[in-house]
Order: C-alpha cells, then structure tokens, then sequence
C-alpha cells in the first residue's frame, strides 16, 4: 500500500457548518483505495458549558410558551457531541460517504466490494477528493487525522 494522502488538523466551533476539502493524485490504477479517519474529543465532557449550549439553542430554536419546560430538563440532551463526516469523489464524480457518528474509521473502496456507503467500482487514475464535513464542533477544539492509501493489497477488505 503506497500512503496517497496524511493530513491532520485542528477545529473549533467556528468551523461548525463548513466543509475542508482535500484532493490527491492515484498515480495509478489499484486494486483498492483504504482511508482512516479519526477525530477528538467525541463528547463536551464539561457540564457548565453543555448547559449553556443547550439553553442557548433553546432560546434560538424552541416556541417561547415551551422554553421554561425545556430548560428544566436540559440534562436530557447531554451529552453533546462533536459531528465530522466523509465523502469521497473519484476523477468521475461522487463515489459515497461516510455520514457516520462514530469518531474512528476504516473504509475499504474497491473494484467488486466497498465499505457501507461508498461505491464499488475501479479505483482509477487521477484525481480524487475527500471532503470533511464538519457538522458540528462543540468542544474547544477537536483535532482530526486522515490517511488514505492505495495499492494492490486486497488484504484490507477483510475488515470492511
């Protein structure tokens, strides 16, 4: 397996509802395309802060008459979690995404059998783009690492 792509990078909750796209070159064609993502913290262990999050969406998002009603019980709602999801493009267009809500992940693309989500098909030569959606960051900041590698070992798609 070649490592075609190895980024990391910090977020803060400035960058909730944005989108960081990345692009890398398979030189070649491949048997199959093996990405790793993962990110953290998961969850807003701080209760303080968890509170005065929730209350502040209840004040922007819930009727008036019924906000009393759900600050009383804003303890329903934690813990609250950090959302980041894939989606992967080939040099012909969308091959599949990975709208998943644990923080740690493997994915397999290829020829004849792929991870959930994403698209059998040839991993081709060309240029590929992953896009990492970041839905939501509530934590001070989240860091996140993701590698891609290709090559001609089948051996990944056990773990698929």
């Amino acid at each position: 397996m070649k490592d075609l792509l190895i980024v990391e990078g910090k977020l803060t909750p400035l960058s909730s509802k944005t989108h960081i796209t990345y692009q890398f070159y398979m030189p070649e064609p491949a048997e199959c395309l093996v990405i790793d993502f993962s990110y953290g913290p998961k969850k807003l262990e701080d209760p303080h802060a968890s509170r005065e999050l929730i209350e502040d969406a209840i004040d922007r998002y819930v009727n008036p008459s019924l906000r009393p009603v759900y600050k009383e019980q804003w303890e329903k709602f934690v813990p609250l979690q950090n959302l980041l999801t894939l989606s992967i493009d080939d040099p012909d267009g969308f091959r599949g995404s990975a709208h998943r809500h644990p923080n740690e992940q493997h994915h397999v693309l290829s020829p004849k059998e792929s991870s959930p989500g994403f698209i059998a098909g040839p991993i081709q030569e060309g240029v590929w783009r992953v896009t990492l959606s970041v839905h939501c960051v509530v934590t001070e900041a989240c860091h996140y690492t993701l590698s891609i590698r290709g090559g001609a070992s089948t051996h990944e798609l056990a773990s698929v």
